[in-house]
């Protein structure tokens, strides 16, 4: 995947390169406006509670994301590790064929990073840091790489379990060939726009404390534009093989959107616009490709 489009608008996994992507339980989930997987964990796990840091959590991907590379979430990492290097900001551990990280700053210096990866070999494993929502809790792990053979993956577990205040942890082939690239979540700036979507109702945002999820188009519509804030659809279409998930169509015109429809979720990238999610009604026809 071409890195300059990767997290444009949505990581933000950007909203183009989500489009026609199909979105699952175990994958693909920055290349969603991953509010769908969102939901899906809360069902799965009855809401997970989280702990605040004294720091501020790294943020962003409900689980993780997966923008080139595969992408699975595992229960642990922490059978059979092996400490290889420590510093404020990462702890990293040798495990079998893979090296598995513990983020420890919720704003590290990419710098710093950068030199931990060197350490282990990783000569060619670059950071970016992106600007998700203060109010994300989940963290938001995205991965690009050239290798195809190459692996990340994100655990769900507390991994505390492993390291003192660890906030996310993840893990990658140690034999990676070829350039890579780690984009981690961060707290945005005030007034800084996001690179991934947030729910509009959580508190600070566009739409705090406002649910627009099962209500109809025209009434989302109104409540968004009393806020005086400006409207895109995202339509959710069902996987046509059944399977769990549905897919993106993204910039979709006003034009094709029944006010009937109902609203699924509602998010917003902190640009004065929000992006409803909309459920087709019954009989509704996917365009060619979804």
């Amino acid at each position: 995947m071409n890195n300059d489009l990767i997290y444009k608008s949505q990581a933000r996994v950007l909203d183009e390169d989500l489009a026609g992507r199909a979105s699952t339980s175990g994958a693909d989930a920055l290349l969603a406006e991953i509010v769908r997987l969102e939901r899906t964990q809360e069902r799965q796990e009855a809401r997970r509670r989280f702990t605040r840091s004294p720091r501020r959590a790294v943020l962003g991907l409900a689980a993780a994301v997966a923008l080139a590379g595969a992408f699975v979430v595992v229960p642990s990492f922490f059978r059979g590790a092996e400490q290889v290097y420590a510093s404020q900001a990462v702890t990293i551990d040798r495990d079998g064929d893979s090296y598995v990280f513990y983020i420890t700053d919720g704003d590290p210096d990419p710098a710093e990073l950068q030199k931990a990866f060197q350490k282990v070999g990783l000569d060619n494993v670059t950071v970016k840091l992106i600007p998700v929502s203060p109010q994300q809790r989940d963290p938001v792990v995205g991965f690009d790489k050239t290798d195809p053979d190459a692996r990340m993956s994100s655990t769900l577990s507390d991994c505390r379990e492993r390291v003192e205040g660890c906030l996310s942890a993840f893990s990658v082939t140690a034999d990676i060939k070829g350039a890579a690239e780690f984009r981690l979540g961060r707290p945005a700036k005030p007034g800084e726009k996001y690179a991934y979507p947030a729910d509009a109702s959580w508190p600070g945002e566009a739409l705090a404390g406002v649910k627009l999820q099962g209500r109809s188009v025209a009434e989302a519509v109104g409540v968004v534009r009393e806020h005086d804030l400006k409207v895109s659809y995202t339509l959710e279409w069902p996987l046509r093989d059944g399977g769990v998930g549905v897919r993106y169509e993204l910039g979709v015109p006003a034009s094709r959107i029944d006010p009937s429809w109902k609203v699924a979720t509602a998010v917003t990238y902190n640009d004065g616009v929000i992006i409803l999610h909309v459920e087709p009604g019954a009989g509704a026809t996917p365009p060619p490709g979804f």
